[in-house]
This record gives C-alpha cells, structure tokens and sequence, in this order.
C-alpha cells in the first residue's frame, strides 16, 4: 500500500545518509571512544567504518529482494503475515526507542550548555515541534531541505577543523597501540549502533528512491562520507583536547569550540558546534519519526501516516522523559544496552529476513522454471 507518493533523487538519498550518519555521532562518540580506546580511538572508528560497510552490504542485499517493498511490508511477505508483522512491531519499537533517545540528548544538550533554567520538557516540546512539521509535509520536502542545509554542515566543519589548527598537538595520540588490539576492539563495539546500525532506518525509505539500480552505491559512498567526517572530528578532538579531557566531558566536541582562539578576535566559536549538531540531529530525528509514522501506518492498514504523527508525538515525549530520568543513566544505557540491542534488530533480524527472502526468491524461481517446462 503506498501512503507516500513522494520521490527523491540518488543525491537527495545519499545527503540523508550523510547527515544521518553525524547526527548524535557528532557529540557522542568522541568521548564515548576516549573512555574505551583510550588516545586509540580514532583507529576504533575508522574500524568501525570497514565493519559498518558489512551491515550495509545486508541492507542494500535485502533492499534488491523487494525494491518497491519497505521493511514492514517484505517482512509480512517473506515470514508470512503473524511472524512478518511480529519482526516489524520489534523493528518499529526500535525506531521508537531511537526517536526518544534522540529528543532526550537535544534537551540535555541544550538545558546544561545553553538554556539551564529552561525546563527541558519546553525544549523537548518545541524541537519535536520543528519534526513533526516535517514528518507532516514528506520525504521529499525533507530531501530536498536536507539538501539545502549540506552545505552549512560541511561548511562550518571545515571551519572547526581550519580554526583548531593552533590546538593540535600529536604528542595527545601517542603512543599508539600502547594498551594492544582489545582497547580498540572494545571502542569499536560501542560506535557500532551510531550511526552503523542504525542506518536500517532506511530501509523504510528506500522504495522511495527513484533509479534504484544506483541506490546501492549511494548507500555506501553517503555512510562512508558521513562516517569519515565523524573520524576527523574524533581524531582531532583528541589531537586538541587528549583523550583524558575527551573522555571527561560528556559533549567534549562542545568544548572544541570554546578552545578557539585566534589572534584575540575569534574565540569562544562553540555556537559551530551547535548549530553543526542541532541540523544533523534534527534530520535525523526526523527520519526516524517519519519511518515509524510510515511504518505503523502500513502495520494497520492505514491510508494515510499523517493522522499517526500527533499521538506519536506525546508518546515520544513522554517515554524520552521516562526512559532516561538523567544524563548518568542515559550514557550508562548507550555503553551496555545500545549496541548488543541493535545488533539483533538491525542486524541478526535483516540477516534471517534476507536467508529466507532469498531461499523463497529460488524455490519460486525454480517452481516456475519447472511448470514452464511441463
């Protein structure tokens, strides 16, 4: 059943995949890193990268089974309709989660860095807000303002990356491999669900894609990009701060900014960050809000995902408040829970559903080879 009419272009896909790939990566993983690497964690990510390409490589497999079909929808089709619609609750209340998680780290960000006497269920409320205005309006008005907003984004990073040039110091790196393989095997386990795994998200976008027969190399080069830019904000996050002062700020990425100094006229530039942050953020929380949306619409048999969108959104406030009472348990639940949680959503399950779509895909094949030739 299609409730989305809109299409968007390769590039339009791949800018999505980019942005979604920063999204909370930007603020998170360099001190998420640094308290399991150590001064090794930019080698962690980048080995997170090569591993992401594999979660990948099932994505866009399962994808080609069923190009016009989301994940909802050749779920039903490949494990029948209770087992197929049970997959796609556990994959939906995953999203769910995702979106909660998301809102939570916008209204601690901004309550501790920005507006401490705001109340962050105002915060929280007015950003869901912004979301909600575009899940209403479409994929494509969010492809295409998504489009509109790269430029910034990869703007305002070069823009760090050129005013941090005074802070870099690689005696903050050395030495490499003090602590062995394990302490790096152990950080890249922990960056795998941002943004690697999560990237499953689109396979409820996907069938949206026009020229599908390139949407495979615009999945790979968008995560490849967005994964390398958040290598470079790691490596030179620890580079300028060491991996000590990293670990020890919880938006250590946010102090980046407030150590820019030159020549007494540019300092305190923290404001990049945010606004590098709150964009990524946004477009990625929109997505996810708009797969769930689309997602629970074609669960029910919906005709149209709109009329989802408002209830949802006091479902994602509410939980967001009610999942992580504070900033302690939040970090606690993305360093034990996050990972092995996503591993079996957006791996283990895409992985039977692309075994079994595959072996239905030859048993219908060869039936039909065989009553053609009868």
């Amino acid at each position: 059943m299609m409730l989305e009419n809109g299409k968007i272009s390769i590039g339009d896909f791949r800018i999505m995949v980019i942005i979604f790939s920063i999204g909370s990566s930007v603020i998170l993983a360099p001190s998420i890193l640094a308290s399991t690497a150590k001064q090794d964690g930019w080698i962690a990510y980048f080995l997170s990268i090569l591993i992401g390409l594999g979660f990948l490589f099932v994505y866009n497999r399962l994808a080609s089974l069923y190009p016009d079909l989301s994940f909802v929808e050749y779920s039903q089709a490949i494990l029948g309709k209770w087992l197929g619609r049970l997959t796609s609750v556990l994959f939906l209340i995953y999203v769910f989660l995702v979106c909660n998680s998301l809102l939570r780290e916008i209204g601690e960000f901004i309550t501790i860095n920005v507006l401490v006497e705001t109340p962050i269920q105002i915060i929280m409320i007015m950003f869901l807000l912004a979301s909600l205005i575009g899940v209403h309006l479409g994929l494509e008005v969010i492809g295409r303002t998504a489009v509109i907003f790269f430029p910034w984004i990869i703007g305002l990073f070069t823009l760090l990356f050129v005013f941090l040039i005074p802070e870099y110091d690689l005696i903050n790196i050395q030495p490499v491999f003090e602590g062995g393989i394990k302490p790096i095997l152990k950080g890249s386990y922990h960056t795998l669900a941002m943004p690697f795994l999560e990237l499953a998200i689109f396979l409820m976008i996907l069938p949206a894609v026009i020229k599908k027969e390139k949407v495979n190399k615009a999945f790979y080069s968008g995560a490849i990009i967005g994964g390398l830019v958040i290598f470079l904000l790691v490596l030179f996050s620890f580079i300028s701060l060491g991996p000590d002062t990293t670990d020890r700020q919880v938006y250590s990425t946010y102090l980046l900014g407030k150590k820019i100094s030159i020549g007494d006229f540019i300092e305190r530039i923290e404001i990049i960050v945010a606004i590098i942050w709150f964009l990524s953020i946004y477009f990625k929380l929109t997505l996810c809000y708009y797969g769930l949306s689309l997602g629970l619409a074609q669960l029910f048999k919906l005709h149209h995902y709109q009329t989802l969108i408002f209830p949802l959104a006091i479902l994602i406030i509410s939980f967001s408040i009610l999942q992580y009472p504070n900033v302690v348990i939040f970090k606690q639940t993305l360093m034990k829970a996050l990972v092995p949680y996503s591993l079996f959503i957006c791996f283990i399950i895409p992985l039977l559903l692309l075994t079994v779509g595959k072996m239905k895909k030859q048993r219908d094949g060869s039936y039909a080879s065989s009553s053609a030739g009868e």
